[in-house]
């Protein structure tokens, strides 16, 4: 007989540590993690089981198939941005080809157990682009269907496999005589830059932010990519987290919209740097642009406009700038 559980892929990342632990804080199904390296010791007591696997691997997804009932799938798992610029055809597989595949399990355990299966899915504001010559401070907030001209792999990935998630839930198989039999709940949060001061940023071009930070923190110089001026929206992990249970803890028929933005704060590297010199005297941050990622930087919003999910599933954010610094990140960094 199957267990009851929910399933995180990308576990060990930076999102899945806080995720498990506060999806095992709320006492709901049992968590199943699976992730390409062994959960770390610190999540394996939130975990039912931890399972060492990657998503494009069928062998791997049929044995949970067959072994758990999955009612919420909260796919974690890709190939971030900077490395996706390096191996485009890597980056293709494991974030579109592997998101299909869970997708397809969903469908499977929908399907199985005859009712929805919730699907949540980290996307990101790289789906957008503004090209060259737009300023960014004259379109101000743009909205979930504005500028959706992505300009890395990344972007191009996160963006193709929205539409796969809204595919799915909107328009897959609707032919079928038991079609509401197998049809998959998918939510979307295109996430700005987040700030963990927990764990060590992993490659992402937003990642200046907590680079900066954890750099001042452990007293390292650190030489900033991006201008001084550069804008873009930011928020802290904890928030993330909150948001991600928050929109998946919302009724089916007030979240049509599937795919929203957020955001908490929105500095510029100059405001980051002022801030962390504050909060960590003789920090040392100096300014070593890389054209390429800042080009990349360049085509994201310096704003997004969150208003439909505050609408469909009251988000409203837990800090701004300044209280991430003094009541989340100085101190959970220290105590780290």
């Amino acid at each position: 007989m199957r267990k009851p559980a929910i399933l995180v892929t990308g576990a060990n990342g930076e999102m899945g540590h806080g995720l498990i632990r506060a999806l095992s804080q709320s006492g709901g199904q049992p968590i199943v993690g699976l992730d390409i390296q062994e959960a770390d010791a610190g999540l394996k007591p939130a975990l039912t089981e931890s399972i060492i696997g990657n998503i494009l691997d069928q062998n791997v997804l049929d044995s949970i198939n067959s072994r758990y009932e999955i009612s919420a799938i909260y796919h974690l798992a890709a190939l971030l941005s900077t490395r996706a610029e390096f191996s485009p055809q890597i980056a293709h597989q494991v974030n579109v080809d592997g998101t299909l595949n869970l997708l397809s399990l969903a469908v499977d355990q929908a399907r199985s157990h005859g009712r929805a299966v919730k699907f949540f899915f980290p996307s990101s504001i790289a789906v957008y682009g503004i090209p060259d010559g737009i300023s960014k401070s004259e379109i101000g907030a743009i909205s979930e269907d504005q500028y959706l001209f992505p300009q890395t792999m990344y972007g191009c990935n996160k963006r193709y496999c929205e539409l796969l998630g809204v595919y799915h839930a909107r328009h897959y198989q609707r032919l079928a005589a038991d079609a509401g039999t197998f049809r998959v709940d998918f939510r979307a949060i295109r996430f700005p830059g987040l700030i963990s001061a927990v764990t060590q940023p992993a490659g992402g071009t937003s990642d200046y932010a907590s680079e900066m930070i954890h750099a001042a923190a452990e007293g390292r110089p650190y030489d900033c990519f991006v201008r001084e001026e550069t804008a873009m929206p930011f928020m802290t992990m904890p928030d993330a987290i909150r948001a991600i249970t928050e929109l998946m803890d919302a009724p089916a028929d007030e979240v049509d919209q599937r795919i929203y933005n957020i955001r908490a704060f929105n500095p510029t590297a100059a405001d980051l740097k002022r801030a962390v010199e504050r909060h960590f005297p003789g920090a040392v941050v100096n300014f070593d642009v890389d054209p390429n990622r800042q080009a990349i930087v360049d085509s994201w919003p310096s704003d997004v406009d969150q208003s439909a999910a505050q609408r469909d599933w009251q988000w409203k954010p837990g800090d701004d700038f300044d209280s991430a610094f003094v009541r989340y990140l100085v101190p959970a960094i220290k105590a780290h």
